[in-house]
């Protein structure tokens, strides 16, 4: 198996893991998590689509999930704190982390479309967007 289908593979399960964690209704999450990831690989491809350089989808898809992977392997033992005692330091640290995810996704941006750091903050934010909130209301109108 390749390095991108493992990386997309290890993502869906991570993320349907935390997604899990959050709601009681196991096929709500695989659903959200499926609409999420789609979103995600649909978006990338827009953008190098739109920059003509979708040459490099492989590269830059991988890249960002990777990083999304590492962060996951941080966040999941915050959740599991946050989930049995609400302390506030894991709220403090899962926003941290939210931070370091954010800023990484906004260098894979910015070295892969050469664009300036204030493009690639708000290409981040959109992309955050897009995927998270965007699986969030199409999965709150099909389920």
């Amino acid at each position: 198996m390749s390095f991108f289908k493992q990386n997309l593979l290890f993502y869906f399960i991570v993320e349907y893991f935390m997604q899990a964690n959050m709601t009681d209704d196991p096929f709500e999450s695989f659903t959200e998590v499926s609409i999420e990831t789609l979103l995600t690989l649909m978006f990338i491809g827009f953008i190098l689509r739109l920059n003509k350089t979708l040459y490099a989808y492989i590269q830059v898809t991988t890249a960002i999930l990777v990083c999304a992977n590492i962060v996951s392997l941080f966040v999941i033992p915050i959740l599991i704190w946050l989930t049995v005692s609400e302390d506030l330091l894991s709220y403090y640290s899962l926003g941290l982390l939210f931070i370091w995810e954010f800023t990484l996704i906004a260098y894979i941006f910015r070295k892969s479309l050469s664009i300036n750091l204030p493009a690639s903050l708000a290409l981040s934010v959109l992309y955050f967007t897009v995927a998270y909130l965007g699986a969030f209301a199409i999965g709150q109108i099909f389920i």
